[in-house]
């Protein structure tokens, strides 16, 4: 590292996979406006730690919005919070669902100076002398990209603090559409941080010889698929003596965690006493209104138990709640193995699917098992 540096402490904000106006289809309309509400009150307090942590550099690493569903309201939104964001520097990497070919708000010319935007899908440099900082990257230039922009390339001056940025496939498949790059790029270019975007559950940030990497996933959690809260890193480098060190932080901005129980509840034959095994779980893991809960229950019960496919959780205090029945009808079933009526043959016909090692077969199977054995026991019942 250079010596000369005029700044000797350096923050830089890692984000990626915000999706704002996306759509959140399978939800409500009102749900998902809310949803679409959420993420940006989530972006919105991201740009205000951006001020008030005084942020140097921020690294916006594909996916900011979907392009398909990007409204003006959005490209106002984005205008102003990089404009009331003076002294920081934002870098954006276009990635898969905001490339930036014909994009409105990335070519328009609107975005303030302080704003870069990558629009090649080559490497590209953004060079800020102020703080003896290169930041790398490229861009999506359609909603796939089969290049890697980083293969046989090196960074050009390592006095400087060599920054890489993009929405990547690290170590991906070979025949990735979403910008395949290898370990052993990484380690060829000789960057001091390589940040990336397109991965929606945050990884770890590993180190790489004398360098770091890492996905910050989404800003805001998009769904059960990838649990916990959203968020960003932050990437605190200092310079003394010419010797560079590196804190990362990981940051949370989201207001939505996301979260799959399981509950076993063999055995049981009564409704208020599974709502007592959620709550117990709620309270122990201590969920809230912030929290969007699925709970698996799994075991096995009696076959003329049924587990409702709603039950009156409101008291839960739950963002949202939804409850997977996964048990299996095979509790108490020694007199059905024996029974010798057309009941005993559903069961016997049935039971190899319900001991399937495929979870799908096993669930169909369970369902076909109730609903026949009530109706040979004239029952109604409502799933």
């Amino acid at each position: 590292m250079s010596e000369t540096n005029t700044k000797n402490h350096i923050k830089i904000l890692q984000c990626s996979d915000i999706h704002l106006d996306t759509p959140y289809t399978g939800l409500t309309a009102e749900k998902s406006e809310e949803r679409r509400r959420v993420l940006r009150d989530s972006f919105l307090r991201m740009m205000q730690y951006v001020r008030d942590r005084g942020v140097d550099i921020v690294l916006m690493c594909g996916d900011i919005f979907d392009i398909k569903y990007a409204t003006n309201t959005t490209a106002e939104v984005l205008i102003r919070e990089f404009r009331n964001c003076p002294d920081a520097t934002f870098v954006i990497t276009p990635g898969k669902a905001d490339y930036y070919e014909n994009n409105p708000i990335y070519s328009s010319g609107r975005l303030p100076s302080n704003c870069h935007v990558m629009k090649d899908n080559y490497l590209s440099r953004v060079d800020l002398d102020e703080l003896n900082v290169t930041v790398y990257g490229w861009a999506f230039t359609g909603p796939v990209m089969l290049e890697n922009p980083l293969y046989d390339k090196k960074a050009d001056d390592i006095s400087r603090i060599n920054i890489v940025a993009g929405y990547a496939d690290l170590d991906g498949a070979l025949n990735s559409t979403k910008c395949p790059i290898s370990l052993e790029d990484l380690k060829n270019f000789g960057a001091d941080y390589y940040a990336f975007g397109s991965r929606h559950e945050a990884s770890e940030v590993m180190r790489l010889d004398g360098s770091y990497y890492g996905y910050s996933g989404s800003l805001e959690c998009t769904g059960f698929e990838n649990p916990g809260m959203g968020g960003a890193n932050l990437i605190i480098i200092d310079v003394t003596d010419g010797a560079l060190t590196t804190d990362i932080r990981k940051l949370t901005f989201g207001h939505l965690r996301f979260y799959t129980e399981e509950i076993d509840v063999t055995g049981v034959d009564a409704y208020n006493e599974i709502i007592k095994r959620i709550s117990r779980l709620i309270s122990d893991k201590k969920y809230g209104i912030e929290t969007a809960l699925r709970v698996e229950l799994t075991g096995y019960l009696d076959p003329r138990f049924i587990v409702p496919e709603t039950l009156d959780c409101e008291a839960f205090g739950l963002y949202s709640f939804d409850l997977i029945d996964k048990t299996l009808p095979l509790y108490g079933t020694e007199m059905l193995r024996r029974d010798m009526t057309v009941k005993g043959e559903l069961f016997r016909n049935l039971l190899p699917m319900l001991n399937s090692e495929n979870e799908e077969d096993r669930l169909v199977a369970a369902r076909a098992f109730r609903v026949g054995l009530a109706a040979l026991e004239n029952r109604s019942i409502d799933f």
